[in-house]
């Protein structure tokens, strides 16, 4: 056979770098997004931060035959990332953002790690810190504070206190003049501060201090009380028909008071728990009903520009160095992911709360289902970008800060309309909170009680929602009514 070479047109999808570094911008978070930017900064002397002078308010833009509003990105003076404007008639390289081709499966990688496994692990924070922090907002007088280190460093990890306060009294300077009585009120302080049933001197008074701490008229907590106090030993022989026989109790009432035993923590200094994140939002809806905007949070939104000197002195130079020219390309292309960042995440909000109006007049029972395909179609975008562009932002809300994913609820289909799974969790939380403590609902009688408003529902579904939200059987939520003495007159 002869070797011949023939010519042939075709098209194919590249992933640039330019490109691959705006889906990475898409989905950061605003920590990651600000790590982003101040590493890039310090890589490359062409960026800098564009601090303005005073902060501007922009005028938002009303959405025809709707009552939602937003501030669009190109109705204001300088972008909406406060990036120079210049720079972006620069870049070389456009982006066809609609492609469905343009987008990989899967998750981001860098140098062939998920992006998730490159995050830091959150902090713990010690049962015995968490402790002293709270009681410095609780106890003022220094000898008191004193007296409450010396307990708290006696507290093993467990939550216990290891030492009898004899011990740790003997321990203590003799110029200190603490009795015993003085440092048992201390304890008793020490014992008021989350986790419930920190320095606990034993097992049986741990259990007991979480149980007190429960509100009264809670079914079963007397009978758990007691057998904490007298029987704990038999209980955790399971000796329970001995002790319904001695006691006088139904097997309903033991069963009642055993599970609310089992619901309480054996080791509350071990569990050790995050401390709460502030969470910045990415987004703010505000304004009421009939008149709502949405818009970036200033406080989210990096402030980047390139450096005007720089880039002048290089497009005066007829030859510059090869490295330099590669940095001013590599600032373009930031300054245009991060534009093109914002305003995608903009008008993916538009679209989300377009849909979900009446979330903002009613709260959580006016969540409307939404699909990440509803707001791709009407953004003419791509699915995973909007998936991409809703990963790990937040909105401030008139009802809170919520994920944008929470906007993206599963449909359930009634009979005259169509609502959310978070809803009618919502429909179901509001049924319990103002049902009788004597005569709880059942869950055939909170699916007829929706039925009745339009949302048919099976009992098994209002059970998997009840148990969700923690919520108790009707059995378990059913109180005692108090019936009070008559006085007779003679």
């Amino acid at each position: 056979m002869k070797p011949t070479a023939k010519m042939h047109l075709s098209q194919n999808v590249t992933l640039t770098p330019q490109l691959l570094q705006s889906i990475r911008l898409l989905q950061l978070s605003a920590l990651e997004l600000e790590q982003e930017v101040q590493d890039a900064i310090e890589n490359n002397p062409l960026l800098e931060r564009d601090e303005p002078e005073a902060e501007s308010h922009h005028e938002s833009e009303a959405l025809p035959n709707t009552d939602v509003a937003l501030v669009a990105a190109d109705s204001t003076e300088t972008p909406v990332s406060g990036c120079d404007a210049e720079a972006l008639e620069k870049v070389d390289a456009d982006f066809d953002w609609s492609s469905a081709e343009s987008w990989s499966s899967g998750e981001p990688v860098e140098d062939g790690e998920p992006i998730e496994a490159r995050r830091a692990a959150a902090p713990t924070e010690d049962a015995r810190v968490a402790a002293l922090a709270q009681l410095e907002l609780v106890i003022n007088n220094s000898r008191e504070s004193q007296l409450a280190v010396a307990i708290i460093e006696n507290v093993d990890d467990n939550g216990y206190l290891e030492r009898s306060l004899e011990d740790i009294l003997a321990d203590l300077p003799p110029e200190w003049d603490v009795s015993l009585a003085e440092l048992e009120s201390v304890l008793e302080t020490v014992q008021g501060v989350e986790p419930t049933g920190f320095a606990a001197r034993d097992l049986r008074e741990c259990l007991l201090l979480q149980l007190q701490a429960l509100r009264a008229g809670i079914p079963g907590r007397n009978l758990a009380e007691r057998l904490v106090g007298d029987y704990l030993e038999r209980v955790a022989a399971r000796d329970f028909a001995a002790l319904r026989k001695e006691l006088i109790i139904s097997e309903q009432e033991l069963h009642r008071a055993m599970e609310l035993i089992r619901t309480l923590d054996p080791k509350p200094g071990a569990s050790r728990v995050e401390p709460a994140q502030a969470v910045v939002p990415d987004l703010l809806v505000t304004g009421v009903n009939g008149d709502w905007k949405v818009e970036l949070n200033p406080a989210n939104l990096p402030r980047l520009r390139i450096n005007g000197l720089y880039e002048r002195m290089m497009s005066a130079a007829s030859t510059a160095h090869r490295g330099l020219r590669d940095q001013l390309q590599q600032a373009r292309w930031l300054v245009r992911g991060l534009e093109m960042r914002h305003e995608t995440l903009l008008k993916t909000a538009r679209v989300v709360f377009q849909r979900q109006r009446d979330f903002l007049r009613n709260g959580e029972e006016g969540m409307m289902p939404l699909t990440l395909r509803e707001v791709a179609d009407a953004i003419s975008m791509h699915e995973s970008t909007v998936c991409r562009v809703t990963s790990n932002k937040f909105v401030q809300t008139p009802w809170g800060v919520y994920p944008m994913k929470t906007f993206f609820p599963s449909q359930i289909q009634g009979a005259e309309n169509e609502t959310s799974g978070i809803a009618v969790r919502a429909m179901i939380r509001r049924i319990v909170d103002g049902e009788k403590a004597s005569a709880p609902l059942c869950d055939g009688a909170i699916a007829a009680i929706l039925a009745r408003n339009g949302v048919l529902i099976a009992r098994r579904t209002i059970a998997k929602y009840r148990e969700a939200m923690k919520i108790a059987p009707a059995k378990l939520r059913r109180q005692p009514s108090q019936t009070y003495p008559v006085m007779i007159a003679s």
